[in-house]
Formats: C-alpha cells, structure tokens, sequence
C-alpha cells in the first residue's frame, strides 16, 4: 500500500494522505510531500487527534467516520470564508480495504478561487441588500435582474413586477428624460464612464424625486460590459434645503449674535472681523480692542506646536488657550476653530471659545488634593518620611536591582532610646519634637539616594544601596550614632537622645524584607539589653 502510494502522490500537488482506521482511531500511515511542505507537521504514525486543531479534528474526524461506516466515498469542503488567514479546500475521501486493514484514502485541493467567488457573491449580495441607497441593475438588452429592498421602499415597486421586464416598460423615468437616459446607458454599454447626474426620476404613483443617479459597468472575466446597475440617491431633502437656505440666514446670524460661548469671524489673514456679545463679556474687552487683532498669529506664538493650517484644509481644529482678559487674568478657553466653506472654498474661520477656568481650576485643585492624599497614604503624619506602606515598596525594588547588579544592601532598624521617659518628664509635644529632630539628624547622615523611614512610635528604618564592604557600614552606624547622641534644644529644654541600633545585610541576612527586618529586629533587642547607645551587625 505505502509502494502504491509512494507511486502514485508523490509528484501529485495537490495534498495527498492514507489515513488507517485502527482500535477506533484514525492514524496517519502516509502522506505525500506536498501535503509535508504545506503543513510542516510530522504526521505519520500519529493520531489525528494528536496532530490536528480540535475544531479541525471534529470536521475530519465526522467526514472520516461517516466515510468507513457508509464504505462510499465523501467529498467536503472547507472555504473558511472571509478568514483571510486559511485556506479554502476541498477533500475527497476514499474507503480501501487491504489485508483486513481499513483505510482512507484522502485527497485535498486548493479552492481558493471558488472562495474569492464565494466571498465576491456574498459582499456584493450584502452591499445591494443593505445599501440605502434604491439600486437597479439590468442587462444588455435592458431586462431588469435585481432591484434591491431600497428601490422598492423608494419608488414602490416590487421585485414581481420588475424583474424580468424591460427598464423602458415602467415610468421610472420622466418622459423628458428618456432620450438622456438612453444616451447615457449606449455610453456605459461602451465601457466608457460616466458622470452622477442630479435629475428627477417617477415612483410607481407618479410622484417627482429629485435624484442623483450613478451608472456602473458590471464586467466579466474578459473584462466585457455584461450587465449596467444603477444607483438612485434620493436628494429631495437637499433640494428642499437649498429651498430654505435664505429663510436660514437669519437664524444663523442670531445663532452667532446669541450664543453664550465667544464667537469671531476670523478672515484668511487670522484678523477678527465680527464678534458677539459674549467675545467682550467674557474678555472684558470692548469690540474696538477686539476687531482688527490678528487672533491666528497670537493663538501660534502662545501654542507654538499646533497646527492652524489644518482649518484652512477644511478641517475642524479644537484647541486650549491660554489668554489675559481685560484685568489681565489668565483665562482658559476651548477653542474650536470652524472653517468656513464657501463653494468648496475656504474663506475664514468661525473661532468658538468657551471659558474654562473655573473647570481647570477645580482640576488643579483636585490634583493637589489627590498628590496630598497620596503622600498621606505613604508617608508619617509627624515626620513626613516614608511610612511602612512606601519602605517595603522601596525595599522591594532595591532587592530585585540589588540582584540584578549583584551589590550589597544595608538595613537599620533602630529607635530612639528613653522616648517614654522624654514623653513622661516633657509631655508628647516635645517628644514629638524630638522625633521630628531625630528624622532630620537621620536624613543628614546617609547619602542621597538612601532612604529613612519611621515605622511609627520610636523605631526608623534606614535602607542604604551600592555597600562595597562592611567597613562601609560601620562608618555610617558610626556616625548615626554621633550625630544622634549630641544634645537636642526644644523649647528650651535640653534633651539627651541617643539611639539603639540593629542592622543586617542583603544577600548574608536575607534575601526578603520579611528576613531583613527579622535579623536587624533581633540585633536591635541585642543592642538594647547590652545598655542601648550602640549598634549590632547581625551575623548569619
């Protein structure tokens, strides 16, 4: 069997595979190099199970089955339409028996035509079906083929009574109006192309539309006119706007005089030319001040990287500025610029500012209040170092860069000795005093980029980055412990503060805060029962 196959697929493109059906399983048993190149996959004498997609098993699997069940052969395809990234094909399955063994013998070929067809068919199915516009395609000899649901909604006639007829046999078309239209459709049967046309078509009561009409070739594959379509858009409402275009003019001359926002009309040159009432109500400025000043050239000097031009591309421009009013008060405005259009053309700009400053001062002011609570939420009350919550964090990353660079971290823990008797002899506002001292004398003996924090009541954290060696660290505890034992003046009280000191090292005593703050804990208690005023290096 694997001989014959071997001889008769191997030269063969298409996709070429014997499948056995064995202890109720499908096995590949060969597959022919074509089908190896395409799929990259190492199939034989593996489960299809095992090899394919679930979702492409369950379709193999059912057409396979139903081919050994029926000993008939199967054909089924898969176009996997509008997924650009498959391939379409179609499979014949055929059953061999050979020694008792049961086989499957299946060929795939590539459909991707078929598809592109298939695909074709359905977009152009949906964009006659869903299209608003009214549509109507006839052939060369003028029989109408297809009109869509917009057509019969727009002129009221329905598919029956159309399709099949000739173009020239219902007054669609105003009898006026007949020798243009059939001097446009011999152009288009020609392959020439031609212009929309504003004109008035009939519906099937006989009522004018105003219409603009689009003729289209429909080509076959020799590239050979086969088939005309027309495309109706209804433009009555257009007409009848032009109509009433005069009768507007006022409303927009009331609309710019009335609105509450600012309003210019602003010429080519970016001069104010016209304002309304609330240009000057919300400057402050008298309209003699505001006509004549060149708007554009200020709104580029003040906003240096915005585009102006873009309005006199037709296109809408929104914008903040930044502008004094009459008292020299910074004001807030959104800006939008509207070109305005005449016959394709444009010929000024309507500049639209809205005052915003009491908007962007609420804002400003949330924001200090958000930045507030976030620095409550991570730093002491009474010190403003950071607090626990802010110190693990910090931790946190220096130990991932502490092993990314493979240097060396130092943490103290330590606390400020005979704070009670302090609190006892002076009260708590001079021992909160005293603390707020003691951060200071903290932060002025470790380096910029290490960190103190108080964990609350008397106990510190310092955290110190890049240790070359332990001799490092007993500099610093050295000093700490200078710095701190020098008298305090608070209120007239001199108060003596020395601190107790426990500190451990990253990688020796730990590898995690939890672990750092365990072995410096442990040193600190050491310290303190061996008389305080010292510092301990936890060992490992």
């Amino acid at each position: 069997m694997k001989q014959q196959f071997s001889l008769f697929f191997n030269q063969m493109a298409d996709m070429v595979f014997l499948v056995e059906w064995k202890d109720n399983e499908l096995w590949y048993t060969s597959v022919n190099p074509s089908a190896q190149q395409k799929l990259g996959i190492d199939m034989v004498g593996r489960r299809l199970v095992d090899v394919l997609p679930p979702s492409v098993f369950t379709l193999l699997d059912e057409n396979y089955t139903k081919c050994i069940q029926s000993k008939q052969p199967v054909t089924y395809s898969d176009l996997n339409l509008f997924e650009s990234h498959l391939p379409a094909s179609e499979t014949s399955l055929t059953y061999i028996e050979e020694d008792g063994k049961k086989f499957v013998l299946a060929i795939t070929k590539d459909i991707s035509a078929m598809k592109k067809k298939a695909e074709d068919y359905i977009f152009l199915e949906s964009l006659v079906a869903n299209t608003v516009d009214a549509m109507l395609v006839i052939d060369m000899d003028g029989a109408v083929l297809k009109i869509n649901g917009a057509f019969v909604q727009q002129f009221g006639w329905s598919p029956s009574e159309l399709i099949g007829q000739s173009w020239e046999s219902f007054s669609i078309t105003p009898k006026e109006l007949k020798t243009q239209t059939l001097e446009t459709l011999a152009l288009i049967m020609k392959g020439q192309s031609v212009p929309s046309q504003e004109t008035v078509r009939l519906t099937k009561e006989g009522r004018s539309i105003h219409t603009s009409v689009s003729y289209s070739p429909i080509l076959n594959e020799e590239n050979k006119v086969v088939a005309i379509s027309m495309i109706y858009r209804n433009i009555q409402h257009l007409k009848e706007l032009e109509e009433k275009l005069e009768e507007s003019h006022d409303a927009y001359k009331s609309l710019f005089s009335y609105h509450k926002n600012a309003v210019c009309m602003v010429n080519e040159d970016g001069i104010i030319e016209n304002i309304n009432d609330a240009c000057m109500t919300i400057t402050g400025y008298p309209s003699e001040v505001i006509i004549g000043f060149n708007i554009v050239k200020y709104a580029k000097k003040v906003v240096p990287d915005l585009d102006l031009n873009k309005t006199k591309r037709g296109e809408v421009t929104n914008y903040e500025l930044l502008f004094p009013d009459s008292k020299g008060r910074d004001l807030f405005l959104s800006v939008t610029n509207v070109p305005i259009i005449v016959k394709g053309v444009v010929k000024g700009t309507y500049i639209i500012a809205q005052d915003i400053t009491e908007k962007r001062f609420i804002e400003k002011e949330r924001e200090k209040l958000q930045e507030q609570l976030t620095f409550q939420a991570y730093h002491d009350s009474l010190t403003e170092l950071p607090n626990r919550r802010l110190l693990e964090e910090k931790i946190e990353e220096s130990l991932i860069n502490a092993e990314r660079s493979q240097s060396m971290l130092a943490l103290f823990f330590l606390d400020c000795d005979h704070l009670k008797e302090v609190n006892d002899t002076f009260g708590h506002e001079i021992g909160d005093e005293l603390l707020i001292a003691f951060s200071k004398r903290l932060m002025m003996s470790i380096r910029e980029g290490d960190i103190v924090a108080r964990l609350g009541g008397d106990e510190f954290v310092i955290l110190l980055h890049g240790i070359e060696d332990m001799t490092q660290v007993n500099k610093v505890a050295d000093r700490i412990l200078t710095t701190l034992g020098n008298p305090y003046a608070i209120h007239g009280h001199h108060i003596h503060a020395t601190s107790s000191i426990g500190i451990s090292t990253y990688p020796t005593n730990g590898t995690t805060v939890k672990q750092l703050f365990r072995k410096a804990d442990q040193a600190l208690y050491a310290v303190k029962n061996a008389g305080r005023n010292n510092y301990r290096i936890s060992v490992v």
